[in-house]
């Protein structure tokens, strides 16, 4: 027998776990499609109609049944059942920690060459000379690159 009650997600897990659970008269009607026991259903619409209320409980067939229909009691359970996987949360936290260090050495870094401009003497000799920020990397003030260019400049001959 199909039947609809308006039920809670509590009361839709204790079904699907087996357990009984208590149907009011305003309950009947409207909500979750379910299959039932026709023994089952006699039994609860006696009692609803003399406006009492009925404890029901699904067997193990009835269940399997529901699932098999694809009823809107199973439509609930799946992942949110309630059970954490340890699996997906150790691969949760490993993600988070493996960018979180990678941040960190980002952060780092950049300090590190924060730092490194700052204290540069040779770096804060050559804005004081040309007045103001360099174009080029680094490595080509450091190195010979970027002397062997004002070389060159020099050396034309007019």
């Amino acid at each position: 027998m199909n039947i609809t009650l308006d039920l809670s997600k509590s009361q839709l897990s204790k079904l699907r776990n087996g357990h009984g659970i208590r149907i009011g008269p305003a309950m009947f009607g409207k909500g979750v499609e379910m299959i039932i026991d026709p023994m089952t259903y006699n039994n609860m619409v006696k009692k609803l109609e003399r406006g009492k209320a009925a404890v029901i409980s699904m067997s193990g067939g009835e269940r399997e049944q529901n699932k098999m229909e694809g009823t809107g009691l199973f439509a609930g359970a799946g992942k949110k059942s309630g059970k954490i996987s340890r699996i997906n949360k150790a691969r949760k936290w490993r993600d988070f920690s493996d960018e979180t260090l990678r941040k960190g050495i980002d952060t780092g870094r950049y300090g590190y060459e924060q730092f490194k401009d700052a204290t540069n003497p040779v770096r804060l000799g050559l804005k004081k000379i040309f007045g103001g920020e360099l174009d080029g990397d680094e490595d080509e003030i450091e190195g010979e690159g970027f002397f062997d260019d004002i070389k060159k400049g020099y050396n034309r001959k007019i």
